[in-house]
């Protein structure tokens, strides 16, 4: 059952040692009037005993406070009494880096810290603490005790590889949930995979080199965020930058990158849609397109894209999505062709490069592969 039911409100704990940001999201919270702060806490200890004291459907938690930070809060909470945690992340290096250490220990999502000049951008940012906050409230306890974690441990040798131009390429749609989930697929790649990896996963400026580089060092294939121009090659992925959509096209008969600002599509930006709609126009039926955990739509028309391309379509299955809207969508639209748990994503992934590399294409129906 979800955490909460619309009999009552969302109940939010918010944790911060500043009084001034407690009041910010305190009012932006109790603005919405299925939402309301039940308490507030200023360090890692008091919101261990105010989860204990109160039982709050959702924790906002600050990174950096003195006497327990939020990174050590966020392992006892979720060993002690699991619930939904989002992680308020300052827009800098160390809280980007940080915020990915979250995500592995737990943190079902994060937000950037509002600053002091929030009164300018208020309205996005009510908007997205609100949705999150509704969207971490609905994700089941049963499926935050199976998210007690550790971080995974990095590659210590990588094989050099040529520069060899993807003739096939997997296009991956991910939003909430979508960190800690990649982090359990891309590692599962081989590393002379016969493809290259182009993947949107929702993240602001700043956060999406982090994760990254977070990956990469996890991973037998070469991981980087994307850069305007850069040629997409065999055995490597490339990262969406945040505030930019990325897409595909060919330049003197190879495929490359391109980043734009074009408006925000689903409200985001980057959106999956355009990076898979404009890769399936490049590679055709060599294109196989994943959509993972994530609100939303985004991945749905670039699904149908890349099936009517003739290439292989994948999307995670209710079970193993922290939020199932984004594989739903996929799903609706008729055009996948594998439905599997987290665990299977990557063999799936490889078998359907396997597949397309030899010459065959989706099945053009439904089907779900356990």
């Amino acid at each position: 059952m979800p955490l909460s039911s619309p009999s009552r409100k969302i109940r939010v704990l918010v944790v911060d040692d500043s009084a001034f940001m407690r009041k910010i999201l305190r009012d932006i919270i109790n603005s919405d009037p299925e939402l309301e702060v039940c308490c507030e806490a200023r360090d890692g200890v008091e919101a261990i005993n105010m989860v204990k004291l109160h039982k709050p459907d959702v924790v906002t938690l600050d990174i950096e406070m003195p006497r327990m930070n939020g990174l050590d809060a966020l392992r006892v909470i979720m060993k002690q009494t699991p619930l939904p945690v989002i992680m308020v992340s300052a827009l800098t290096q160390e809280g980007a880096e940080a915020t990915i250490k979250a995500l592995e220990y737990g943190a079902i999502d994060f937000i950037p810290k509002p600053s002091s000049s929030i009164s300018i951008n208020m309205k996005e940012i009510r908007g997205e603490i609100i949705a999150k906050i509704k969207e971490a409230a609905k994700v089941p306890r049963r499926f935050l005790e199976l998210r007690r974690t550790r971080l995974l441990r990095a590659q210590k040798i990588k094989t050099r590889k040529p520069s060899v131009p993807a003739k096939t390429v997997v296009a991956i749609a991910s939003s909430t949930g979508g960190p800690q989930s990649l982090l359990r697929v891309i590692p599962k790649l081989p590393g002379n995979l016969r493809a290259a990896v182009l993947l949107v996963q929702h993240m602001p400026p700043g956060f999406t080199k982090s994760f990254a580089k977070r990956l990469d060092s996890l991973s037998k294939i070469d991981v980087k965020e994307a850069e305007d121009g850069d040629p997409i090659e065999e055995g490597k992925a490339y990262v969406a930058p945040g505030d930019y959509h990325m897409e595909v096209e060919m330049r003197r008969g190879k495929p490359v990158i391109t980043l734009n600002k074009k408006p925000k599509i689903h409200g985001v930006r980057p959106a999956a849609d355009p990076m898979m709609t404009t890769a399936a126009g490049v590679f055709g039926r060599r294109t196989v397109g994943v959509v993972m955990t994530g609100m939303g739509r985004d991945g749905a028309q670039g699904t149908v894209a890349i099936k009517k391309k003739g290439g292989i379509t994948i999307a995670q299955d209710k079970e193993t999505s922290i939020i199932f809207g984004m594989p739903k969508a996929a799903i609706e639209t008729g055009m996948v062709d594998y439905v599997v748990p987290l665990d299977k994503i990557a063999e799936t992934i490889v078998m359907a490069v396997n597949k397309v590399n030899r010459g065959g294409a989706g099945g053009g129906s439904f089907a779900v592969s356990r």
